[in-house]
């Protein structure tokens, strides 16, 4: 019968033992019987003693098959070292990224902040309806209007006297907004004065200054922006008479110098032609006024004219040179929807 042979076994090998003679330095005597002059002399001495021999014999580890087969089996590649200039200069420039984005970012909020209020301004298209920094809303309850601004989030309510007085020592937010917005009809050519010229006295409070004896009432500045809205060109003549030193007409009485001045305007010229107070261009800017202003609103210039109907205007006798707007009695610190 065939028999079976037996399984097969790698055949081990083995290395010999390394056998190394090791010398062993040589000591310092310890003997307290002999006496040296100096150190050089005692080193001396032990150097010609027999010097000591040891015989070590060193085995051959041998490693394991585990670890023989993961030596044989390649493993991943190592990833480069880097170099220390390698390492620093990745970082630094890193830093420098960040910095740059923070310095960009600072100095995209700094020169926001700093635009001037009216710098958005859209006066320069035809029709005007220029945008200001400033939104304003009219809030009524019961016989108080009051005007509620929104400025960098934050909404604020005025007292109805910040608006119509023109006696204040500072220039009221929404003031403020609609001067800024009439300035830039100013620039582009739709805004016009005359002599004496009272476009100054609007400028100033597009400044934010308030210059005694200067103010203008919020309702005339709200009549001029409603007339920019529907005509191209608006001339104004007369606002504020104790800032240029006038005394004419109705004297110290009329709206245009009592209480601080500025409560009434004189339109002089609409889309280039001037204005008597009875022609087409000045009744249709009455047709559009008398819904808006508060009532009591004075209304001049009823000699010059055939009469017509009119909701919230008291008309009056006045020089049919122009269009007078009067708000020296009226009720109501702004106009409607203002």
């Amino acid at each position: 019968m065939p028999q079976s042979s037996a399984p097969s076994r790698s055949r081990r090998t083995y290395r010999a033992p390394v056998v190394v003679d090791v010398q062993e330095p040589a000591e310092l005597s310890a003997d307290p019987g002999q006496v040296f002059v100096s150190r050089r002399a005692r080193v001396e001495h032990e150097r010609q003693r027999p010097a000591k021999r040891e015989r070590i014999v060193v085995k051959p580890t041998r490693r394991s098959a585990a670890a023989a087969r993961a030596a044989a089996q390649p493993g991943p590649a190592a990833a480069p070292t880097r170099g220390i200039f390698r390492t620093v200069h990745v970082t630094h420039r890193k830093r420098f990224g960040f910095h740059a984005a923070v310095l960009l970012a600072l100095t995209a909020f700094f020169g926001t902040a700093a635009l001037p209020a009216y710098a958005s301004t859209n006066e320069a298209s035809p029709m005007g309806n220029a945008r200001t920094a400033l939104a304003v809303q009219t809030l009524t309850s019961g016989d108080v209007t009051a005007q509620v601004v929104s400025r960098d989030g934050l909404q604020i309510a005025e007292s109805p006297q910040m608006l119509d007085s023109t006696m204040n020592t500072s220039v009221s937010p929404s003031v403020e907004a609609l001067a800024v917005q009439l300035m830039g009809a100013v620039a582009s050519g739709r805004l016009v004065g005359s002599t004496p010229n009272h476009i100054p006295e609007i400028a100033d409070l597009a400044e934010g200054n308030a210059v005694p004896g200067c103010g203008v009432d919020y309702r005339v500045l709200q009549s001029i922006s409603v007339a920019l809205q529907h005509f191209s060109q608006v001339g104004v003549s007369d606002i504020n008479r104790r800032c240029t030193g006038q005394i004419e007409g109705a004297g110290t009485e009329s709206s245009h110098y009592a209480n601080g001045g500025g409560h009434a305007v004189d339109f002089y010229l609409l889309d280039g032609a001037p204005l008597t107070g009875g022609d087409s261009r000045s009744l249709e800017l009455i047709r559009l006024l008398d819904p808006l202003v508060p009532n009591g609103s004075g209304l001049g210039q009823i000699n010059c004219r055939s009469s017509i109907s009119v909701e919230n205007f008291k008309p009056f006798d006045d020089t049919c040179n122009h269009l007078h707007i009067d708000f020296g009695n009226a009720t109501g610190p702004t106009l409607a929807g203002g």
